[in-house]
């Protein structure tokens, strides 16, 4: 079987190619871009560590109370890290799966705080789509001073 490629850097200019070459000017269209709330729950379907989404379930329930979560002992063993376990793998599959899909960072680390933030409304996403921290879990450490705390 024959096969026609196209490369375009953007959605538009290969509509634009392909309309070209079929002479379909009328008849093709871009779809429309999904929402940032759309890529977010596309996202969050593709995150299936438990340790990921505790800590997106606890960052979620700080940022809507415009707080930082602190990565601590007590976070890793919610999530169920060992003691002392760096955190980047977790923060990695969020971030970078978002940076793919949507083009922008879901969390961000908070020098002032010591800790790690999203926006009120990803927190939302977030929560609506994992549930709330888990209530067996011990309550959320207490925000660090700047500088303390492990990320």
């Amino acid at each position: 079987m024959r096969r026609i490629t196209f490369e375009a850097k953007t959605l538009e200019e290969l509509v634009e190619l392909v309309q070209h070459w079929v002479g379909a000017d009328q008849h093709l269209t871009v779809p429309a871009a999904p929402s940032a709330h759309e890529n977010l729950e596309e996202v969050l379907a593709r995150i299936h560590s438990s340790a990921s989404r505790q800590f997106l379930r606890e960052l979620a329930a700080r940022a809507l109370s415009d707080q930082a979560l602190v990565i601590d002992d007590g976070l890793r063993m919610r999530g169920g890290l060992p003691p002392g376990r760096s955190f980047v793998g977790v923060l990695g599959v969020a971030n970078r799966t978002m940076r793919r899909r949507a083009g922008r960072e879901l969390i961000s680390w908070d020098p002032r705080a010591g800790g790690y933030r999203v926006s009120a409304e990803d927190a939302r996403t977030i929560l609506a789509t994992y549930g709330p921290p888990s209530s067996d879990a011990p309550a959320l450490a207490q925000p660090a001073e700047a500088g303390e705390g492990y990320h």
